[in-house]
């Protein structure tokens, strides 16, 4: 039986909610009691037995390629496993054949774990096109605009970490590839609570880390690369996981892996990434649609409530198709950090990011939850 989204049952599961209301999952998802027991159980086993229960399974690592690839509609031979997001954005930007005079579009409004991998760049001469945002919103047409001839990469994130403004991907994506650009799509603020089709979206390149809206503990990430694009995508520097047939120990010219785990170097962070598995069991358990309908609607609420106490909504929310379960806002008098201090001391917990007040309620939270951070609004006053 489905878990649904806000019942009892979905909350026992976080026992932070015996005492916070927590609304900060664009930060960092606390643990689940399946995640915890599941890295615990690693930990067990590593401390009772020490060999890593992954030698002695070799099926293990196969099913969470098809778990993941199950998750996000791709191939199992299309899935990496990183540390984070930066990782899988960096292999990309290192492993592409970029030339002299060629040119990236992005946004300006991107974290900076999808900025930096793109500057080293611009030593090696290609240019860096950044599209501004307007009251939020990231102008599609603009993008488009941006690309020409010598455009070699689109590199976006599918919700953007402060505004929560939902990109057009796939709208975006069939436009680059009409000008045979390709693109990269950094879905940390989207994997877990937005549905993600990476074939229907036409996504070349994704990368995700696991401790926020996939509920995962810290050091796992997901790296996907469409399969014909295996041969372009060069690993630059690989060890020994990347090769074909890792286990033998005794062959120092084994080719490259034919499939995406020639970008893994070495042994993986085992008790993160069997916490990561757990949380995506979860979410597929619940649902990533029921999830996002459910996130999308308590969100929707919570803008009406800010509005009608004369906040400033900074989340594009004319359209539901461009939000996600970001709500950021601004008091129009109290500094975000004061209010933040006034959330913290009544167990809300929410981020600050630049001016404003970052929400972002998972499929667990209730109403109840938002409540409590309209207390303090309330008491905090106009």
């Amino acid at each position: 039986m489905a878990l649904v989204p806000g019942s009892d049952a979905a909350r026992a599961l976080f026992p932070i909610t015996q005492h916070a209301a927590y609304l900060d999952h664009a930060a960092v998802s606390p643990l689940n009691v399946r995640t915890a027991q599941a890295v615990q159980d690693w930990i067990d086993a590593r401390m009772q037995h020490g060999h890593p229960p992954a030698f002695a399974n070799p099926d293990l690592l196969p099913s969470f390629r098809q778990r993941v690839a199950a998750f996000f509609h791709a191939h199992p031979d299309e899935i990496a496993f990183t540390r984070n997001t930066s990782e899988g954005l960096l292999l990309v930007a290192r492993g592409l054949p970029w030339r002299e005079g060629d040119n990236l579009v992005t946004a300006e409004t991107e974290f900076t774990a999808n900025v930096y991998p793109w500057r080293n760049l611009e030593a090696a001469g290609v240019e860096i096109r950044r599209v501004p945002a307007r009251d939020g919103r990231i102008d599609p047409r603009e993008i488009v605009a941006a690309m020409d001839e010598r455009t070699r990469l689109l590199a976006l994130s599918y919700v953007e970490f402060f505004t929560g403004y939902r990109n057009p991907i796939a709208e975006l994506a069939e436009e680059a590839h009409r000008r045979d650009v390709l693109v990269c799509v950094d879905v940390i603020q989207a994997a877990g609570v937005l549905p993600i089709d990476v074939q229907a979206m036409g996504i070349d390149f994704m990368a995700a880390g696991g401790p926020k809206w996939l509920m995962g503990p810290l050091g796992a990430g997901i790296f996907y690369v469409r399969r014909e694009l295996l041969d372009l995508l060069d690993p630059r520097a690989y060890g020994w996981l990347g090769t074909v047939n890792p286990m033998n120990f005794f062959d120092y010219d084994m080719p490259l892996s034919p499939t995406a785990s020639r970008y893994e170097h070495g042994t993986l962070a085992w008790p993160s990434l069997v916490g990561l598995m757990e949380s995506i069991a979860l979410l597929s358990e619940v649902g990533v649609a029921q999830i996002a309908e459910y996130v999308l609607a308590l969100t929707g609420r919570l803008i009406e409530a800010l509005l009608e106490r004369g906040m400033q909504v900074v989340t594009p929310h004319a359209r539901d198709e461009e939000r996600a379960g970001i709500v950021t806002f601004q008091h129009p008098r109290v500094p975000a950090e004061q209010v933040w201090e006034r959330l913290k001391a009544a167990d809300v917990h929410v981020s600050v990011r630049g001016p404003g007040i970052r929400v972002s309620p998972h499929f667990y939270n209730t109403w109840a939850d938002i409540e409590r951070l309209l207390a303090v609004l309330d008491e905090i006053g106009v």
